[in-house]
């Protein structure tokens, strides 16, 4: 069976490269958008390296971390080993009416090149909330990115020289990324492939799937959501 993109590209280059000044700020505008921590469950579905589930254990939320990476995984559980870190597939979720709320941040949403899979995360989504559970899914504005689209990025991070060539697919609708990382002499190269939405086909997704879209915004901060705001925040509510 072929590898998925997805499989390969979330690896140690990933982690040592990955930089995020902004997660103490996106940590307080979940907690904002959630409300107190009480004895909320909360699910980090694609939690990476666990950015934000650490963070919000801290606050005292009830955190559980789901992702396919073992070597994200490996990161977090050294940061906070108590979180619930969990390795698995988003399209098939070991869990039913568990979760008060789930945080899908940074884009993990979009990653199955088969449109209907995408959909079955949404369904795993419903199924694993309890009734009046929220989830919060923090994506890039496909409004804004079609305008403004950066073809190449090179920066440097943790002795490692990294360089992004992308290209926007109007078809399918999705960012393809070539990502080439080079330490010294050594080159490593990585790809990606992630569908990008209109908030009026996430809301079409997010119904079929039993969600209902209660608020929207531009950022974590409560922004108003326009074709001028980079992100697409989306408050779903399971009935």
């Amino acid at each position: 069976m072929t590898r998925q993109w997805f499989e390969s590209y979330f690896s140690e280059d990933y982690f040592r490269a990955d930089r995020h000044e902004d997660t103490d700020l996106e940590v307080e505008g979940i907690s904002l958008l959630l409300g107190p921590p009480k004895e909320t469950t909360l699910l980090d579905l694609g939690c990476g390296y666990g950015r934000h589930s650490v963070k919000l254990a801290e606050l005292g939320y009830r955190m559980v971390g789901y992702d396919l990476s073992p070597i994200l995984l490996r990161h977090a559980v050294g940061v906070n080993p108590s979180v619930g870190w969990i390795r698995g597939d988003v399209r098939s979720l070991p869990f039913r009416n568990t979760f008060d709320g789930i945080i899908s941040m940074f884009n993990a949403f979009g990653y199955f090149e088969d449109e209907t899979e995408n959909y079955i995360v949404l369904q795993e989504v419903e199924a694993v909330l309890r009734p009046g559970g929220r989830m919060i899914i923090q994506l890039v504005n496909r409004d804004f990115l079609v305008r403004e689209f950066v073809r190449e990025e090179i920066r440097r991070e943790d002795g490692l020289l990294v360089l992004e060539e992308r290209n926007f697919d109007v078809v399918s609708s999705r960012v393809l990324t070539v990502t080439t990382v080079m330490e010294g002499t050594e080159q490593r190269r990585y790809e990606s492939s992630i569908r990008v939405y209109t908030l009026s086909e996430l809301d079409m997704l997010m119904a079929a799937a039993g969600l209902k879209i209660r608020e929207v915004y531009g950022g974590l901060d409560q922004r108003p959501f326009d074709w001028d705001t980079n992100q697409l925040v989306i408050i779903a509510e399971k009935p």
